[in-house]
This record gives C-alpha cells, structure tokens and sequence, in this order.
C-alpha cells in the first residue's frame, strides 16, 4: 500500500515536467511568428488577429486556398484560443498540416461556421474534424461571439473542447507533426482570434 502510494505521489510530481512552458502565439500587436499562405487579407486590429477576402478555397484535397500558419512545426501539444466569426461566416484551424496542397487534407481542420443551434452536427459543421468526424455536440455561439476552444493531441490522438465540453476524440491516420493554422476562407467571411496559446508535451 505504501509503494503505491509513493507511486501516485511521485507521478503526479512528474506530471507537470511533461509538459513545456505555455507558448503564446500571438502578441496582441503584430503577425511576428506567423506566415501568410496563398494571399488573403490577415491584419491586426484592436489586439485581435482578424482574416478577411479569403481566396482560392475547394474541397480539392491538391489545392490549397489562403491561410495563417505557424513559422514552426507541433506534434503533441495542448492548443488553446478563442475565435469569433461574423454572420453567415466561415474559417477553420488547421492542425499539423503541411505547406503543399490543402491543409485540412494534409493534416486536418476543425471547421469553424456562423451555425449556432444547428441540432445535428455534420462532417462540415463547427468542432468537426472537416470530412472526417462530426462533433458530438454543436457548442458555438452566435455569429460575433467569442467561443473558447482546446484542443488536445497525443500521437494519432485529436480530443477537442468547446466553450468547456468535450465535443471530439478521434484516432487519426494522418501526419502527427506540421503547422498550425487559420483559415480565411471567402469574401464574406470575417474571423478574429485571440489568446492562442500552445502547450507543448
């Protein structure tokens, strides 16, 4: 009993050294540590990241359309934001993804839509996996308000939360190491993000 005691103490002792001191990806002030992909309009405003005139978007896996990536590449790692979208908008977060051809292909994209109450989550609808698994639940906000959202990965293993409940636990086959990205989808769609931190393990 005592050595299993002094297991569980000494685990949880370790437990924080495995993850790395959190990274902010944005400084409130400019695009320092971010790449723009494939043009589109990305700009500072009032300390928030906002993406407009998204260009060049089909769901061609060979073709990529306009993005916000990350200057280095995550594996595993704890990535936490919050995002609004505007009214009848459109956007999405890339994860691990690669420089050629689509990144919600290459690694994936959790959709981000202006669908709040939507009864039944789809393939394509917000918190999903885009194409490839449907949130369990629909948790976004109306279209201006700010949604919190964590995502998780551990090997082939993607768990998400939204506004505080988990909506996704999905086993990928793709790529477990690439950049992290912002979509700017269309011409209509105007998104913000702010607070993106990550984690790494």
């Amino acid at each position: 009993m005592k050595h299993a005691l002094f297991r569980t103490i000494a685990l949880s002792l370790l437990a924080p050294a495995l993850l790395a001191a959190p990274e902010e990806l944005f400084n409130g002030k400019d695009l320092s540590g971010w790449v723009a992909m494939y043009d589109g309009d990305w700009k500072v405003e009032e300390g928030v990241i906002v993406g407009r005139k998204g260009v060049k978007w089909t769901t061609d896996p060979k073709k990529s359309g306009s993005w916000l990536r990350t200057e280095k590449e995550y594996s595993n790692f704890v990535f936490e934001f919050e995002y609004a979208i505007n009214k009848k908008g459109n956007s999405g977060v890339f994860l691990r993804s690669g420089l050629k051809e689509n990144p919600a292909f290459t690694g994936h994209e959790m959709q981000i839509l202006d669908d709040h109450g939507r009864a039944k989550p789809e393939v394509w609808s917000t918190g999903a996996l885009y194409d490839v698994v449907a949130a369990k639940k629909n948790m976004s906000k109306p279209a201006g308000e700010w949604n919190k959202v964590k995502i998780e990965t551990d090997g082939p293993r993607i768990r998400i939360w939204f506004n505080g409940e988990q909506i996704a636990d999905h086993k990928s086959d793709r790529r477990t190491k690439g950049y992290l990205g912002l979509q700017n989808h269309d011409e209509r769609a105007v998104v913000k993000y702010r607070n993106l931190v990550v984690t790494e393990k």
